[in-house]
Parts: C-alpha cells; structure tokens; sequence
C-alpha cells in the first residue's frame, strides 16, 4: 500500500485494516502526535495525516488497523475509550476489543 492509497482508503471513512509490514513501510510519512502503550496490544499511535488524527492499533503481531480520530478532543476521547477497554481486560472482564467496528 502507497501513502496515497492509504490515505484514499481512509477517507473513504471505517477501518483500514494493513500489515505491520505496510505500516512500518508507511509510518516515516507520518508525526506520532501520541503513544499509548496499552500493556495488551502493542501501542496505540496517534498520527497526524493530511485527513487529520488517524488511530493506528495492533489487533495481532502481524496486523494494523488505522481509522481516522479527527482533531485532538476526538483522538482524546477515542484513546480514552479504548484504554478503558484494555483496562477492563486486563482485569479479566471479558471485554473483547472490537478493532474493525466501523463507529
């Protein structure tokens, strides 16, 4: 995947679903705005595109899922969402993060 495809694909809106390997070929396009280690799931990046904030997760060793969070109070609101997620799974809830929900 090119830069510019991934950026075609994630203004098209939900999920953009990637390797680790096209996001680490992606990744020097882009600013880390933010780093959230989650403890479960590798880190939770906040990147600055052209599009604005996109989320970039790590479902597995070998996956990526990227979605555009928008401006700072969106991204801000997203992370806080999903660590509480991972919070709750860290406490053996049962909770189960859903990375390719469109909402």
């Amino acid at each position: 995947m090119t830069h510019e495809t991934f950026l075609e694909a994630l203004a098209t809106g939900g999920t953009v679903p990637l390797s680790a390997e096209e996001w680490d070929a992606l990744a020097p396009h882009y600013h880390v705005h933010a780093r959230h280690r989650t403890q479960l799931a590798g880190d939770l990046l906040i990147v600055r595109t052209e599009l604005g904030l996109v989320a970039v997760e790590s479902p597995s060793r070998e996956a990526r899922v990227a979605r555009v969070v928008g401006d700072p109070d969106a991204a801000d609101a997203f992370v806080a969402k999903r660590m509480d997620e991972y919070e709750r799974m860290w406490d053996g809830c049962g909770v189960k993060v859903d990375y390719y929900d469109e909402s």
